[in-house]
């Protein structure tokens, strides 16, 4: 935010009057009192208007005052340090004293009989060097260039409010004073402070280096801007819930933009494994070539300068020692590998693969398990409500006429759709529901169409409870999308509206709008929001309170309804029922032996592949629902820690209503994919939030689960129980068969987050020699895995099915047993144990790419070996990614694994034609000259000069091979 503000004016639409815009703004005390001063303060700051936002005209004005809403980036690497960088290191430092060696035998050592093809090998050897290092500049700043476009292609966009319409914009076109509204998945735009917030937990690590998110507050809670919860800064990643926000800095003017220096100036790549290689290659070169000199020389003082002085001189023996040098060099290899890099990278840009850096491409042809999440994966996240269930034996089908497009628009025209327990009219849509509805059984067994009126209408006011819920119990809405796309060189934006939300609510919105034609804007309008407990993946549940519509009372009445609302997970909804409503109407209690037929019903669905959602709901008078809110906003003033933190919400005494079966289908190309994944000797593993009878369906559709293991061999699983001494018991089974038990050892904590600055802070006090022997150990060698001896690493020819409250009692032993499976699904996991499982696989010795698109996924993205996000992932999944597919197709994995091993395969091809060039034609000439006396075809000169030119075929034969 600059201090020095510019004196803008802009023109008021319908008004010659023209005003100052900030002139009048006071920003001497911007940090220090952003977040301590009221809200309707700040939107006069800034202009803005809580309901509508900034206007369009007033945007324009205010992007000239504070710029573009992006962090200067880091400033161009300086072209004479990298050029000093590559004439000192590696081969390049090799060769520059080979040629001062050669300048030194030519004088002062030459004498007066000096010969000039002396002179003349230092400057071509010097000559090489300085080519070479221009060379490997040129190639890592094509490199640079080439990473740098390939940012571009990503798109981001916020959801904001302007002129009173909620539209996603730009996330560069932000300026102070938009309203901007945030959501689970999103990354924080720009420093803003919140207006409302709804369980709003951001992470906001990258700043403060605490991993433990935070709640979210419209509360001053500290006078210190850094430590108050009613502000989010530019970069956080929103964790849990939603929120507004009003906009208070941009770009450099933000905390992290302050800070960027530091941060830019801190960044550095991490070592891969093809570093390694070329540094252990390096070193292979270094050490063959200090003892062949070694060799040359001790031959030469030991025997040949006594036994036959003239046979070789001094001189002549320092020209065999460059020519030694020269033997053992690839001297393309440095530029060979740079643009090896950069013709891959450029090719899988083409195939629509976005990589963050080169150095990951390499990381493929070392990965040995793939861990990859489901829905948005494996699956389209494009999901479907099929079929609706209420009571114990009920239901309806929803049928879809596979339109993939119509259901994602807001194209009202679209009205063919039907559900087959009948709408009579279509032209009756109301606010609620049609009454017309009858339903069949789940059997199959139709009623009769004019009979049972009475139980027609119980149905329906079942029905009516199920379809109200799935409309208020729900945060998709429809928003304007500006898409920027490119014509003839020309921008164009182009805005559409769209049905934007998580894909659980998306599916029911459609259910509701097009399959059942509700208003469901009238509906939410006479049936108000009041408060929100957004789902997340701990609780796996989304609470709403809506105020009910009544005609007869006012808004402030104690007499209201509030409608409570609950759906989530079912086997975690049902234990807070108390009741279910019955086909008839009646509210019965949910006994145990109603409660085993509700999950089994969810049992059978889930195997078929559906995801299925519970709703139950809960009524209350205004005035109780008053005293809630208040005891739980006494409780949190007064500190108190709540075990199960609903916001106030009831915890139980819930009633039952029903189930709704959702499908995504599969991506076309999963299936076809994993064989050829599992073929090329790689594991998949399945890592879901999923209910486990699901994920195995889906796994066995898309091979994870494959006919010659899975079904031929069988299910491995186990139980854990308690003996008499209350040790924790493993009881493992093959195909329901137990085979064997193992008592729980020691479970092994790991935390993830600390490690590295643990290792950091380490290093930092170990004394210089020290920290040198370990940086050059990491250059040269990994971490050897903790476990697995080579009868550890034998794999188990069945697959596995792991659930996650199964995760966190698994000890050394168990992880072994589990992890050495060729077929794997974890399923309902937390973010926590998806990393868990990373960080156990790693231990292990594996490379690990994972796979997601979800927020839960950030995590374990961040921290496995190689992360691969979906470009229909959430901001922050593909901020902790290093590779994204564009195309959004896990086809593009097997290529970006071909790709990987081609560059490796071609990289060692180009090393053994290099090789030869030097070694073979250069080395033994000079031994047998010195040992039996063969002269020698070649001086020293024209074997170098043969050994440089055929060593610039590199370009050719990598051109040729990649």
């Amino acid at each position: 935010m600059p201090h020095q503000q510019q004196n803008v004016r802009s023109t008021v639409e319908g008004d010659a009057t023209k005003i100052d815009l900030w002139t009048s703004t006071d920003m001497s005390r911007f940090d220090q009192d952003v977040h301590v001063i009221p809200i309707d303060s700040v939107m006069r700051r800034f202009r803005s208007n809580r309901q509508t936002g900034l206007s369009s005209a007033f945007v324009s004005e205010a992007q000239t005052c504070y710029g573009s809403n992006q962090i200067t980036p880091a400033p161009s690497p300086n072209y004479f340090r990298l050029l000093f960088k590559q004439l000192f290191m590696g081969f390049n430092s090799i060769l520059l004293v080979g040629g001062i060696l050669a300048i030194i035998a030519y004088q002062p050592l030459g004498g007066s009989e000096s010969s000039i093809t002396n002179l003349s090998l230092g400057i071509v050897l010097l000559s090489v060097t300085i080519f070479n290092a221009f060379l490997n500049v040129y190639q890592k700043l094509k490199s640079i260039k080439i990473i740098a476009a390939f940012a571009k292609l990503l798109p981001k966009s916020v959801s904001t409010r302007r002129d009173g319409v909620e539209q996603h914009v730009p996330i560069i076109e932000l300026v102070p004073g938009d309203i901007i509204l945030i959501k689970m998945g999103d990354v924080v735009p720009a420093d803003c402070r919140f207006l409302t917030c709804e369980g709003l937990k951001l992470n906001s690590a990258e700043l403060t280096g605490e991993t433990k998110p935070v709640s979210i507050t419209v509360e001053c809670t500290s006078e210190n801007l850094m430590e108050t919860t009613n502000l989010g800064f530019y970069s956080s990643l929103v964790e849990e819930g939603m929120g507004e926000a009003v906009v208070v800095a941009t770009g450099n003017s933000t905390i992290l933009g302050k800070m960027s220096r530091t941060t830019q100036e801190g960044s550095n790549e991490r070592t891969t494994n093809l570093h390694r290689e070329v540094n252990r290659f390096v070193l292979f070169v270094l050490v063959a070539d200090v003892m062949s000199i070694i060799i040359v020389w001790i031959t030469w003082g030991g025997w040949l300068n006594k036994s036959h002085p003239t046979f070789i001189t001094r001189t002549g023996n320092i020209l065999n020692s460059i020519g030694m040098i020269v033997s053992f060099l690839p001297i393309g290899l440095p530029s060979a590998i740079t643009l090896a890099l950069a013709i891959v990278a450029k090719r899988m840009s083409q195939q629509r693969i976005l990589g963050k850096s080169l150095q990951i491409i390499e990381s493929f042809n070392s990965v040995s398990i793939i861990a990859t999440d489901k829905t948005g994966t494996l699956t389209k996240n494009k999901m479907v409500v099929s079929e609706i269930f209420w009571d114990t034996d009920n239901g309806c089908k929803v049928f879809d006429d596979g339109d993939e497009e119509s259901p994602t628009r807001t194209s009202m025209s679209d009205k063919s759709r039907q559900v087959s327990f009948g709408l009579r009219d279509s032209s009756q849509r109301t606010a609620k529901v049609s009454p017309a509805i009858e339903r069949p059984s789940i059997n199959g067994n139709h009623q009769d169409e004019y009979s049972g009126n009475r139980q027609s209408r119980f149905c329906v006011e079942v029905f009516d409870d199920l379809l109200l819920g799935a409309a208020l119990c729900n945060n998709a809405k429809v928003q304007l999308v500006r898409n920027q796309s490119k014509d003839r060189d020309m921008m164009k934006a182009n805005s559409e509206l769209h049905v934007t939300g998580d894909p659980v609510d998306v599916a029911l919105y459609n259910l509701c709008v097009y399959q059942c034609y509700m208003y469901i804007d009238e509906i939410r309008c006479v049936n108000p929001r009041l408060k929100t407990l957004p789902f997340n993946s701990v609780n796996k549940f989304m609470i709403t309170a809506n105020r009910m519509e009544s005609h007869n009372l006012s808004s402030t009445d104690p007499r209201n309804t509030v409608l409570i609302t609950m759906k989530g997970a079912p086997e975690i909804v049902i234990q807070r029922c108390s009741t279910y409503k019955t086909n008839g109407g009646q509210i019965l209690p949910l006994t145990t032996e109603i409660k085993e037929k509700i999950l089994n019903q969810q049992e059978i669905l889930s195997r078929g592949g559906y995801r299925i959602i519970a709703m139950c709901q809960q009524k209350l008078t205004q005035m109780r629902y008053d005293q809630l809110m208040q005891q739980h906003d006494e409780r949190r003033q007064s500190r108190v820690v709540e075990v199960h933190n609903l916001n106030g919400f009831p915890q139980e005494k819930y009633c039952f209503l029903g189930l709704f079966s959702l499908f995504d289908s599969l991506r076309f190309d999963a299936p076809d994919s994993i064989l050829r994944i599992r073929d090329a000797r790689i594991r998949v593993a399945m890592i879901t939030g999923d209910h486990p009878a699901t994920a195995r369906a889906i796994g066995e559709q898309v091979n994870i689960f494959s006919a010659n293991i899975a079904k031929r061999n069988g299910i491995d699983s186990f139980q854990m129980l308690e003996n008499e001494t209350k040790q924790l018991v493993f009881r493992l089974y093959r195909n329901e068969t137990l085979f064997q038990e193992h008592i729980a050892g020691t479970i092994t904590a790991l935390r993830s987050s600390s490690t590295t600055i643990q290792k950091h802070i380490k290093l930092e006090k170990q004394v210089w020699y020290r920290r040198w022997y370990a940086s050059l150990k990491n250059q040269l060698t990994e971490a050897e895995p903790i476990f697995y001896k080579e009868k550890e690493k034998e794999r188990i020819p069945y697959a596995i099915v792991i659930a996650g409250n199964q995760v966190d009692y698994l000890d050394d032993f168990m992880w072994n047993w589990v992890l050495s499976h060729e077929e794997l699904i974890f399923a309902r996991t937390s973010p926590e144990q998806k990393l868990r499982i990373i960080m156990e696989f790693q231990r292990r010795g594996e490379i690990v790419a994972a796979i997601g698109d979800g927020t839960n996924d950030a995590p374990s993205l961040k921290y496995a070996d190689l992360g691969i996000a979906m470009q229909t992932g959430t901001s922050v999944s593909k901020e902790a990614a290093d590779l994204i597919l564009l195309d959004n197709r896990f086809s593009s994995i097997v290529s970006s694994i071909e790709t990987g091993r081609l560059l490796a395969d071609n990289l060692k091809k180009v090393v053994m034609f290099l090789l030869p060039a030097g070694s073979w034609s250069e080395l033994w000439p000079i031994m047998f000259n010195m040992w039996l006396g063969v002269p020698i075809s070649l001086s020293t000169f024209l074997a170098t000069i043969l050994c440089v030119l055929n060593g610039k075929n590199w370009l050719e034969c990598l051109q040729t091979k990649v």
